[in-house]
């Protein structure tokens, strides 16, 4: 029961996430980030979505916003990958957005 909730899940939040891709390179900015923001209500590790909201963030000038989503990925990876090497890539992103 568990496993096909969690499954559907991040099905859903996975669309999501392709939808809030689709709108950010549209300049949709509100619509890019309400998508992130659902997305990440439906699975908080999927780690790709907070630097995404971030620079959806970003180019609405919501700089506390930003602030959060890459601070929070920063400690995600702090704890439970072990620092920064596992998603080099995610937390290069979210040190640059954060600056």
């Amino acid at each position: 029961f568990w496993s096909k909730k969690l499954l559907t899940k991040s099905k859903k939040s996975t669309s999501l996430k392709f939808k809030g891709n689709e709108a950010l390179k549209k300049g949709l900015y509100k619509t890019a980030n309400k998508f992130y923001s659902d997305a990440l209500d439906l699975k908080k590790d999927l780690l790709p979505l907070y630097t995404n909201r971030a620079l959806a963030r970003l180019k609405l000038e919501d700089y506390q916003g930003v602030i959060d989503d890459c601070t929070r990925l920063i400690e995600y990876n702090e704890v439970f990958n072990d620092g920064f090497l596992k998603e080099k890539d995610l937390c290069f992103k979210a040190f640059m957005r954060r600056c």
